[in-house]
């Protein structure tokens, strides 16, 4: 993602920014809050309880979705076990078998 001001108006777009702009890569905080504003849009209605049952799972384990994807990111197997089960577009589990990051962390 990239973070664009074009005619003093901040952007994000997957494309590089103008080259006659500069890049300013986006804050983890910018990040989310425009994950936040897309997911409403792009969920159907019934995932709003499933978004909802999430918020207690994340206030008791102490970890939220900051846009970390890769294991190398994390700190431990129960972090990556959060991380797979609530956020975006996370790399963890390449084989798909539920269990993230089993080279770095969650060794069987």
């Amino acid at each position: 993602m990239n973070k664009c001001v074009v005619d003093g108006t901040v952007t994000y777009q997957q494309a590089p920014c103008p080259s006659n702009q500069v890049r300013k890569d986006p804050t983890i905080e910018e990040l989310n809050a425009a994950e936040k504003k897309r997911r409403p849009a792009a969920a159907p209605a019934a995932a709003a309880p499933r978004e909802a049952a999430r918020s207690p799972t994340a206030a008791s384990s102490g970890f939220s979705c900051d846009g970390r994807q890769h294991c190398s990111q994390m700190r431990s197997c129960k972090e990556a076990h959060y991380f797979l089960a609530n956020c975006p577009d996370v790399k963890m589990d390449g084989d798909r078998d539920g269990i993230p990051c089993e080279e770095q962390w969650c060794s069987r």
